[in-house]
């Protein structure tokens, strides 16, 4: 009952804190994700007692990070219009196809000679950093195209930054045949994660449109809701599908069918998401524990330097025909690894692996970096947007 206490207590502590870093963020007009996490990670290297003052289970903070992913991606993509993606669509599947070649590829390589790990461990790094965050892109406001299409991709590639690492991690235990037939045998499960995750999402969200119209009510269909983007998540998961893509099929069919009084109903559920993403990203700083050695910070400000160039030739790549230069360079200086990463770090944290330590320091000290580069990238471009308009 004590330990309970004990975890109820920082948990209200750390919401409160972190509603006021978002509230500041707002009247500073700088991204709330910055606050939060450098708030966490203050709380983080608070001791007591040579024990740190704010700590919970793993499992506790694995389910959160789950849980705060299913709610943050729903509540964001059932607020897009199909006509969105019809214009962006292409160019973000376009943009995170070759940006996710380019990254493993290349920055495994960078990995593997900044680093000295071993391939697969490269590897399974350059898997962990693929994605963006879309929790973050999608909080971020405006609607010029070039944030569009960065909310787009950080939509699209949440399920290879869920998937990826584990099948690197299945590639890395069980390679006993050659190459190339490991991953032809890996291709199938691969492409049914997609399929389940897709059919999943649609089946809830036929099944919750039926009860909304026709079982309308002010307080139940609001949580219908909210456990539908809950069920949608654990089925596709249970059936060994993407829980991130059946909840962004949802959230997308929802958000584009004609459903009675749908504003209200996200209300309540736009709450919750917001909690959960205060909660999330407090609790991500807390638990950043990196080496803040000399030889370490230059070492992950190097391989961070290279992952950036890496992602800039990749959108260069991608859409240098329809955009600047300077927008080219804000959207590889645009991205933030997010829950879905430290949700998978976590899991990979119990995995017995030589390397893994400094696989997860990296990945944590990316976490922080992308988040800084981002919210400067971000502020001051709206601080420039500002002024231009007045």
């Amino acid at each position: 009952m004590q330990e309970a206490l004990i975890i109820t207590t920082a948990i209200a502590f750390l919401l409160f804190t972190g509603v006021l870093c978002s509230w500041i963020g707002n009247k500073l007009r700088i991204p709330d994700v910055l606050l939060l996490l450098l708030a966490g990670m203050l709380f983080g290297a608070i001791q007591y007692k040579n024990e740190a003052l704010i700590e919970f289970p793993t499992v506790f903070l694995t389910s959160v990070a789950i849980l705060a992913l299913a709610m943050i991606v729903f509540d964001s993509t059932a607020r897009l219009r199909l006509r969105e993606l019809d214009t962006f669509s292409s160019k973000a599947i376009n943009l995170t196809f070759i940006n996710t070649i380019f990254t493993l590829v290349l920055f495994a390589a960078a990995a593997h000679y900044i680093l000295s790990l071993p391939f697969w461990s490269s590897l399974l790094l350059a898997a962990i950093v693929t994605g963006t965050s879309p929790e973050v892109m999608l909080m971020y406001g405006g609607k010029s195209k070039t944030l569009t299409l960065l909310k787009l991709e950080s939509i699209f590639n949440t399920p290879l930054t869920v998937i990826l690492p584990f099948l690197v991690l299945d590639l890395m235990n069980s390679i006993k045949t050659t190459m190339l037939a490991e991953i032809i045998e890996q291709a199938t499960p691969f492409v049914m994660k997609f399929i389940v995750g897709i059919g999943a999402g649609i089946f809830v969200g036929i099944v919750l449109f039926k009860v909304v119209q026709k079982a309308h009510t002010q307080l139940y269909s609001p949580l219908a809701v909210i456990v539908a983007a809950l069920l949608s998540y654990v089925l596709a998961e249970n059936l060994g599908g993407s829980g991130v893509l059946a909840v962004t099929a949802l959230g997308l069919f929802f958000g584009n069918v004609y459903v009675k009084e749908k504003i209200n109903l996200l209300q309540a559920e736009s709450v919750l998401a917001k909690a959960l993403y205060i909660l999330v990203f407090m609790l991500t700083g807390l638990i950043i524990k990196i080496p803040y050695t000399k030889e370490f910070l230059i070492t992950s400000g190097i391989l961070f330097g290279a992952y950036t160039a890496i992602r800039f030739v990749s959108c260069w790549f991608s859409v240098h025909k329809e955009y600047s230069t300077n927008e080219i360079v804000y959207m590889a200086l645009n991205a933030p690894k997010g829950i879905a990463t430290a949700a998978v770090v976590f899991i990979l944290a119990v995995h017995n692996i030589e390397t893994m330590t400094t696989v997860i320091d990296m990945t944590f000290a990316f976490i922080l970096y992308s988040i800084i580069l981002s919210s400067i990238t971000t502020w001051v471009t709206n601080l420039e947007n500002h002024t231009a308009r007045h």
